[in-house]
This record gives structure tokens, C-alpha cells and sequence, in this order.
């Protein structure tokens, strides 16, 4: 079986001095060098001859808009991508050339210099980056800190990544990239702190443990933030279009005319309240673009619902399509939906969306007739695991009316729930037509009660609410 290959990429537009040492560093362990420029910086004689592949391109936020097309460029089996800011220690190179054809991605920890040393506590340490990843493996969502995923056996490696951010620009300039980072997706937080704060300013955490590095990373990291002599280029460098790297940016928007379809539902279901379904639904590509299909498609492009005049459930759920589905296709889906909590006539309004940019606005409607759910509570004393009792309970759940949905009403619900299969709570729901007693003391350990006499004959049993 012949070897894999490597290849090596970055996103550059840092000092070239110090980016010419890094792939200085790394020429050695990669069958294979990529580098973009961002149109911003400068490309110098030493980065051209080290380089395999070399191009600018127009920077636009966010920086993982060009990640897909920067690995689009990559012609080896496996891609390692990093930083300009960062250096591989001599064990991550050395992992390069051994690596594990079983596995299709490799997460790599990422160590953030601080001082003489790196940030051996939270957040810093562990951050664990997905950056090592078979070229048919990996898809790009395209969005702020979601760079890359994979799916398939994977290894955590222990050959660290050092970040040189902390330590090659001022609080101010890191303060500014928090900033911008925020702006662009929001209202994430670790640790008290917007994200972007908690990592890139240190100064603000009361407490920072500092953790030396081992002698050989410390002189590879030393070399690098060096740097080179890079000297001037005159050698021509292709530029990249915004077009063509958008082409791979998942995140972007379909043209206007590409968000036309047909749906066609399918005869509905009558669905007791509250109950998840399925209706079939058939869906014609009118548009000239393809939408993927599967759970991880990207761009994301999924089958959805709302109910006409009913607020918005807390599960509206998201349906994927099969496969790819090509200009003019048809594709057959069973649509999952979650039936409203009130019982009637109710209209369900079908679409298509692009997640985190709009409906296509295709509606098709059906009427579904939703049934009023029938609950019956089955109080029982004590948790599962007594194997006598427990098939108590299980004899009067199979013996139960059909017509009637049972709730588990005792202690440890969540036991309950897993032990017998069915819905469980700790009081007694409201709506309960029937509640049923398990008892030992009984011959067949069950007493049923109407509503109107279940307070008195529980006597408070399990603090439940007394009926009216």
C-alpha cells in the first residue's frame, strides 16, 4: 500500500520574517506547503521558495470563510492546517510522519504562550483543536470558531500546538481582535467572560498559572519568533477571487432565484396532542443550485413546519434531506413534526429553510385533526429494583386500557423512566382521567379510583396535590 501524503496549509498575513521561519520548520515534515496570503500582507522571496502552492486573496470576515477554499487547494491525503501565529512542537512534526491510516482526524492541543512559559489553567489549557484530518474527512461550516469537523475514528494527540498570539501583540491589539470576534457571533461566554475576553485578555483573571516549556519546544518556539531574513519577491503570485472562495464558503446564502421549490404533503396522520409524528412530504428542486442531503450537509438546508395561529413549540424540529437533491429532482421525506398540546383542527404550514438565513417561502398546508390525549396515573410507592413489585407494575401497564396514556407518578422518576418505559413524574398530572394505586398488601397489588375520590383514598401519599 503506497504511503499518505501531508500537506501543510496556512492563512497568512503576519510578520513574513517570522511566517518564513515557521515554514522553515515545518518544509521538512510535509510532502506538500499551501499558503494564502491574505492581499494585505507581503509575499517575500523565502516564503515563495518554500511554498508549494502559493496565491493572495481578498480577506472578509469571518477568517473561516476561506478555510474550505484554502483546503480545496491541498492535493495530499492528509491536511494539517495552522496559523502564522503558531508553532508545532517537534513532536506534532514528528507525529506527521507517523501517523494512524485508521483514523480519519486527529485533535491536537493548543498551548497558549504567556511569559516564559504557556496558560496551564482554564481556559487555556486543555484547548484541543481539530486540525489534522483526512482531505475526503473534513467539512467547513464556515463560522466564527467552528473552523472544521470530521466524523470517524479519531486520536487526541500529545504533541502539543503553540499559540503566539498572548505574546507577540499588546493588550490593546488583543483587546481590538476580542472585540471584533464578539461582534461576529455573539454572546458566547466561558467562564463568566464573553469568549473572546476570557482567552485573548489574561490580564483580567485574577489568578494565571504559568507552566514552562520543555527545552526542545522552548528553542523551536524561540527560532521561529526570530525569525528569517525574507527579502523582497519577484516571484508572480496568482490572486484568488472573492467568487472563487466563496464557491466553498457553506455559510453563504443561496442566489434569490435558487430558493424556489415545490411541496407537496402527503395525506396526515391524526396525532393525539402534544405527540410526534410524521406526514410524507415531496419535495421539487425548482431552483438551479443542488441542496445537500444528510444530518451534516452543508450549506444546511432542511425541511421545517410551523402551526398556523399557534405560538411556537419548544421542539420545531429540523428535517434533513436523504441525498443530494439536484435542479428539477423530486425527493420523497417523512417530515417530523411535534403536534400541538391542544386538541381540534390545526394547520400545518410546511417549508424550507437555510439555516441562520431565511424560509425559501414555499408554504404548502395541510389541516390536521389533533385528538385531546387520554392520561392515566399509576402511583407506585417506591423506586424500581424490587423485582417482586416491579412486575406488579408491569402486569397493570399491560393490562391497562389502550385508549389511555400512562404516567408513573412515585419517587426517582427518572428510574422509573428508564425501568418501565413510559412517561414518569412526581406529581400527579392535571389531566389525569384514571389514577391507578400499586399496592403489595393487595392480592393483585392495584386499587383504581375515580378523580373525584383519589385525594381522600391516598391520604397524601407522595405530598401529590389534592383533586377538586
Amino acid at each position: 500500500m503506497p504511503r499518505s501524503t501531508v500537506t501543510i496549509c496556512f492563512l497568512s498575513r503576519g510578520v513574513p520574517e517570522r511566517f518564513a521561519a515557521l515554514l522553515e520548520l515545518v518544509r521538512p515534515a510535509a510532502d506538500e506547503i499551501v499558503v494564502a496570503v491574505d492581499e494585505r500582507g507581503d509575499v517575500t522571496a523565502r516564503i515563495a521558495e518554500l511554498a508549494d502552492t502559493l496565491v493572495t486573496f481578498p480577506f472578509t470576515d469571518p477568517p473561516e470563510r476561506a478555510l474550505a477554499w484554502l483546503h480545496s487547494l491541498c492535493r495530499c491525503d492528509w491536511v494539517l492546517r495552522l496559523d502564522d501565529d503558531e508553532v508545532p512542537s517537534p513532536a506534532l512534526l514528528a507525529a506527521l510522519g507517523d501517523r494512524d491510516e485508521s483514523l480519519t482526524h486527529a485533535w491536537v492541543p493548543r498551548r497558549w504562550l504567556w511569559e516564559d512559559g504557556y496558560l496551564a489553567d482554564d481556559p487555556w489549557t486543555p484547548d484541543w483543536q481539530l486540525r489534522l484530518v483526512r482531505r475526503d474527512a473534513a467539512r467547513f461550516p464556515g463560522r466564527v470558531h467552528i473552523p472544521v469537523q470530521a466524523d470517524g475514528p479519531h486520536a487526541y494527540l500529545d504533541a502539543p500546538l503553540y499559540h503566539l498570539d498572548l505574546v507577540e501583540n499588546d493588550y490593546a491589539e488583543r483587546a481590538a481582535k476580542a472585540r471584533r470576534y464578539e461582534r461576529l457571533r455573539p454572546g458566547v461566554r466561558l467562564g463568566g467572560m464573553p469568549l473572546n475576553v476570557a482567552y485573548y485578555l489574561p490580564e483580567l483573571h485574577e489568578r494565571l498559572a504559568v507552566a514552562p516549556l520543555p527545552a526542545e519546544d522552548a528553542a523551536v518556539v524561540a527560532h521561529v519568533r526570530a525569525g528569517v531574513p525574507a527579502g523582497a519577491s519577484s516571484h508572480p503570485v496568482r490572486r484568488a477571487t472573492r467568487a472563487e472562495i466563496d464557491a466553498h464558503w457553506t455559510e453563504a446564502p443561496l442566489a434569490d432565484s435558487d430558493y424556489s421549490a415545490r411541496i407537496d404533503i402527503g395525506p396526515p396522520p391524526s396525532p393525539v396532542a402534544g405527540e410526534i409524528r410524521e406526514v410524507d412530504v415531496r419535495v421539487t428542486n425548482l431552483g438551479g443550485a443542488t441542496w445537500p442531503g444528510g444530518l451534516h450537509a452543508l450549506p444546511e438546508i432542511r425541511l421545517s413546519y410551523r402551526w398556523d395561529g399557534v405560538e411556537l413549540l419548544d421542539e420545531q424540529f429540523r428535517t434533513a434531506l436523504p441525498h443530494d437533491v439536484h435542479p428539477g429532482e423530486t425527493v420523497l421525506v417523512p417530515l417530523a413534526f411535534h403536534a400541538p398540546d391542544s386538541a381540534g383542527a390545526h394547520e400545518l404550514v410546511v417549508d424550507l429553510v437555510q439555516e441562520r438565513h431565511r424560509w425559501f417561502g414555499v408554504d404548502a398546508r395541510a389541516t390536521v385533526e389533533v385528538r385531546a390525549r387520554r392520561r392515566a396515573a399509576v402511583v407506585v410507592t417506591q423506586p424500581p429494583g424490587d423485582a417482586e413489585y416491579d412486575q406488579l407494575v408491569d402486569e397493570l401497564l399491560a393490562g391497562l386500557d389502550p385508549e389511555f396514556e400512562p404516567v408513573l407518578v412515585g419517587p426517582k422518576e427518572d428510574w422509573l423512566r428508564d425501568r418501565f418505559g413510559t412517561a414518569a413524574a412526581s406529581r400527579r398530572p392535571r389531566d389525569a382521567e384514571r389514577v391507578y394505586v400499586v399496592r403489595r398488601s393487595e392480592p393483585r397489588g392495584l386499587h383504581v379510583f375515580t378523580r373525584a375520590a383519589f385525594s381522600l383514598a391516598l391520604g397524601g401519599l407522595l405530598g401529590l396535590e389534592r383533586l377538586h
